[in-house]
């Protein structure tokens, strides 16, 4: 993290939380110095009520744009997948499901990509929750509250603030800022949204990365354990991916 942000992070934090993200320490001072400005604008617009919905697609877009190589580039994805993922309790068993999503979406199919990552989020739950086959299955209700199983820290509360977003109610009528939401892609309510279905999967790998590190899993490390680590594998996989 830049000098900047570690001096104002608050309010870098809250300024990325207008537009759907949040401050991760994998962006370099470069990417901080182009999105600085993007931040600044979205605050002082809400703090004018002048932060309408379409402004806060297209500032959300910019971000991305200037973000996603750090956060979504396939060594990363790889990493976590083949450390922090496969070493949380609640969240191993989808690694299977975990990298047919991440193929899908370096391949190009994002609507795909984050059917299959809501799939993961749920099962993820339901494991936290402690659902077994042949118990009554929970409620979405329970589901979305089960993060407040995991210890009290900063990344499970951001969780639980993105998992409010994804489990609330869809309204085809009005829909929900960027579309986030199961509901109305699963239940087929609405359609795939392209860009907007990009950035959908990366707010939900940003989620899971939330999740591993609220159950105290280090997200920040990888130690590599030779030259057939699995890691090797799998960003090999994910860059032919990206090779169409």
């Amino acid at each position: 993290m830049g000098e900047y942000w570690q001096d104002n992070f608050e309010r870098m934090h809250d300024g990325l939380l207008l537009l759907g993200w949040r401050a991760d320490n994998r962006l370099t001072s470069e990417d901080e110095a182009m999105i600085t400005p993007l931040v600044e604008k979205a605050i002082s617009l809400s703090e004018s009520g002048c932060l309408a919905s379409d402004e806060i697609d297209k500032l959300a877009l910019e971000v991305y744009r200037i973000a996603s190589f750090q956060m979504m580039n396939t060594e990363e994805r790889a990493k976590l997948i083949s450390g922090a993922y496969s070493q949380s309790r609640y969240l191993s068993p989808a690694v299977p499901l975990i990298d047919q999503a991440t193929c899908c979406f370096f391949r190009g199919y994002h609507t795909s990509a984050l059917a299959t990552l809501f799939i993961i989020i749920e099962s993820y739950l339901r494991n936290l929750f402690g659902w077994q086959p042949g118990h009554r299955d929970p409620t979405f209700a329970q589901l979305r509250d089960a993060v407040n199983l995991l210890p009290e820290c900063r990344s499970r509360d951001e969780a639980a603030a993105v998992l409010n977003a994804v489990y609330a109610r869809y309204n085809a009528e009005n829909p929900p800022q960027f579309y986030f939401n199961r509901h109305g892609l699963l239940h087929g309510i609405r359609p795939a949204l392209g860009r907007v279905d990009e950035m959908n999967c990366a707010r939900i790998y940003l989620l899971l990365d939330l999740l591993c590190a609220a159950e105290g899993i280090d997200t920040g490390s990888y130690v590599f354990s030779g030259p057939d680590d699995i890691f090797y594998r799998r960003n090999d996989l994910f860059r032919k991916c990206t090779l169409g």
